[in-house]
């Protein structure tokens, strides 16, 4: 704008521009702010929604997947107003799971949590229960208030937990559930955009939205690609975490279509029950078909595209895939130096210098 101002001359437009703009935007951003400098008020300062902190990649705030492993995968967790897709293969059993940590997150911060799908009433009735930590861990002194002249910046700073641990084989009472909202999925397409919207509009706390396989087997490319659309508009006004799953044998233009319009989609993938597979510690792999980040130059670059999860009594892990190390013995030290090569000193046999 402001070039096409100065090509015809207008300056003293150009000069109006610039005087509207608010300095105290270009202003270098620091980690700690001192506030009430000289006042000994104890009011606490402004502080971040619950549950979210700032991206290490952005400026924009993000929360947690649930699974903490995830979450340094997708850039150390999801952007608020961002959308993540997860494409079920072969029976779809595992992405529940997901699912499930996903809501826990949001009942465990408070969030508003809207859903809608066949089996949603199945997961809020199978939600992992956060691992308590310990209180002695979380009580922390009371200190004198001269003691904390040095340590000005953290007398305020909020201790809260960005994300949790779960443990599998307790579940959440329904009588906590009072912030989640479910919706039919038997519902229009514009009933449900309209009360996602409600619900978004009518709180300032982060919402997080789980659809589960919406419209499916009825697809059509065109309608269906139009309800995202009109969805990804709305959550990308406020404060706001979609989450989207969908089988794999969705139509292929309307899978690349909903690929290009989300910011990160995953692809999940069953493992066959082989004892003599390499596989067999495992029951899925997560392949990472696109990490997208907001508001940057550059995207999260995991070191692997792929990450291999298991179900345990009451642990949910996700993880890379390694080879065990190789602890074995049959090599002696005895036979190694008797092999002829030498050791530092370049002699061959058992010398005090041989490795």
């Amino acid at each position: 704008e402001c070039g096409i101002y100065a090509e015809y001359g207008e300056f003293q437009t150009v000069l109006h521009y610039f005087n509207q703009i608010n300095l105290s935007m270009l202003a270098p951003v620091s980690g700690f702010r001192k506030l009430n400098v000289g006042s000994k008020s104890d009011a606490p300062p402004p502080t971040s929604l619950k549950g979210t902190r700032l991206s290490l990649h952005s400026s924009l705030q993000q929360t947690s997947t649930g699974i903490q492993a995830l979450d340094l995968v997708l850039g150390n967790g999801l952007n608020l107003s961002s959308a993540t897709l997860f494409i079920e293969r072969d029976r779809g059993e595992y992405t529940p799971q997901f699912a499930r940590h996903f809501i826990s997150e949001g009942v465990s911060h408070d969030h508003t949590v809207v859903c809608c799908g066949e089996r949603v009433k199945q997961w809020l009735e199978t939600l992992p229960t956060p691992i308590q930590q310990d209180e002695k861990r979380d009580k922390e002194p009371d200190l004198p208030e001269d003691q904390l002249k040095i340590a000005w910046r953290y007398k305020r700073r909020i201790q809260a937990r960005y994300s949790h641990s779960y443990d599998l084989s307790k579940h959440i009472p329904s009588s906590q559930l009072t912030s989640c909202h479910v919706i039919p999925h038997s519902t229009p397409a514009q009933e449900i955009l309209d009360q996602i919207s409600d619900h978004i509009t009518k709180t300032d706390n982060v919402v997080r939205i789980i659809l589960d396989r919406p419209f499916f087997p009825d697809l059509e490319d065109s309608s269906v690609f139009r309800f995202h659309y009109q969805l990804r508009q709305i959550t990308t006004t406020k404060n706001s975490v979609l989450l989207c799953t969908y089988p794999d044998c969705i139509p292929p233009s309307l899978s690349f279509s909903l690929s290009s319009l989300y910011n990160n989609c995953l692809t999940i993938n069953s493992l066959p029950r082989d004892k003599t597979s390499v596989y067999r510690d495992y029951h899925g792999i997560i392949n990472l078909n696109k990490v997208d980040n907001m508001c940057s130059f550059t995207s999260p670059t995991p070191d692997m595209s792929d990450r291999f999860f298991k179900i345990q009594r009451k642990k949910f892990v996700v993880e890379k895939m390694h080879l065990p190390p190789d602890l074995s013995e049959t090599v002696s030290r005895s036979s190694s130096t008797n092999s002829g090569v030498g050791g530092c000193g370049g002699t061959g046999g058992a010398s005090a210098l041989d490795f």
